[in-house]
């Protein structure tokens, strides 16, 4: 996929996301792939903003990966990145039916 794949990649759910929490139309995705922008001046995000905005990106990237590439990848690459994430009991959505991840 490269850089350049992931970079619209993010910035499609970061698109997706900006609908959710407003105040993230203030971000961008750098060329580094980089979620930037959220420091200009006037801007305050509390902690809890902060982590409510990041889920929700997240939660799109996520969403979009599970469209492009299926559920399964992308389950094996969330357990590459985060090795001690527990997803007992999460469901994902494939063709209509639900498959438990274990």
């Amino acid at each position: 996929m490269g850089n350049g794949g992931f970079r619209a990649l993010l910035t499609r759910a970061l698109a997706l996301a900006q609908a959710d929490v407003p105040w993230l139309r203030a971000a961008y995705v750098n060329a580094d792939g980089i979620v930037d922008g959220m420091d200009k001046p006037g801007t305050r995000i509390s902690p809890e903003q902060l982590v409510e905005g990041s889920s929700v990106l997240l939660a799109h990237l996520l969403g979009l990966l599970v469209t492009f590439i299926g559920a399964a990848l992308t389950l094996n690459m969330m357990r590459e990145v985060w090795p001690e994430i527990s997803l007992n009991g999460s469901e994902f959505f494939v063709e209509g039916s639900h498959e438990n991840a274990k």
